[in-house]
């Protein structure tokens, strides 16, 4: 009987070691923060019940390829943390979810700096409210249809100077060239406009001297 209460003891002991070999954190169910899968691998548990921010960071910056790096940067309130997942995120349709919800302007610039899907980086632009991330928005997009929609209708002269500035396709610039109430705006589309006929119309037509002057200049310059 001593022998097989011995053996019996011997056996929990090795299962509690195992056990804690296994897992890098044996707390409660409660407490638990960080369990490892294999080797690299590290899942973010029970974020909510632990304020940590070195400890969130430790885990995250461990972290790979991981569903659970989306979960962190939409949901967690440090904005540290938040920056550390949304830095290690590649999946486009996340990004571009965290850059049009996210509270924190440094977080949504960051994730808008990572995006590269034009169509969802102009829908960043039509309803961002930081003119820096708009900025950094517009300055990725090189569809030319986008840039002219921006050109035409965004309510801030500085954005649609910035769409103006990447257009090349010259009906589009003209139409800039007409209709834009900016002048500083209408300057930079008659600088970049070639056609002679469309030059020689806004040098008879602009209300505006400079831009008549410009717009023969440009005349000059192509004789």
């Amino acid at each position: 009987m001593n022998v097989l209460r011995f053996l019996t003891i011997q056996v929990l002991l090795f299962v509690l070691v195992s056990c804690n070999y296994s897992h890098k954190s044996s707390r409660t169910s409660e407490e638990v923060v960080i369990t490892w899968d294999g080797v690299d691998t590290v899942l973010y548990v029970n974020k909510t019940v632990v304020d940590d921010p070195k400890l969130k960071k430790e885990t995250v910056k461990k972290m790979g390829f991981d569903p659970n790096l989306a979960e962190i940067a939409k949901t967690e309130k440090d904005p540290e943390v938040r920056k550390l997942a949304v830095s290690k995120i590649t999946f486009e349709p996340t990004l571009a979810e965290i850059a049009k919800t996210d509270k924190d302007p440094e977080i949504r610039k960051l994730a808008v700096g990572k995006m590269t899907f034009e169509p969802s980086l102009a829908e960043v632009v039509k309803i961002e409210k930081d003119p820096e991330v708009r900025k950094l928005a517009i300055s990725k997009i090189t569809f030319e249809p986008i840039l002219a929609e921006i050109a035409k209708s965004d309510k801030d002269p500085e954005i649609r100077k910035l769409a103006v500035g990447k257009m090349t396709f010259e009906p589009s610039l003209a139409e800039v060239a007409k209709t834009e109430k900016d002048p500083e705006v209408r300057k930079l589309a008659v600088s970049k406009i070639t056609f002679e006929p469309t030059l020689a119309e806004i040098a008879k037509s602009d209300k505006d001297p400079e831009i008549r002057k410009l717009a023969v200049e440009r005349l000059s310059q192509l004789d």
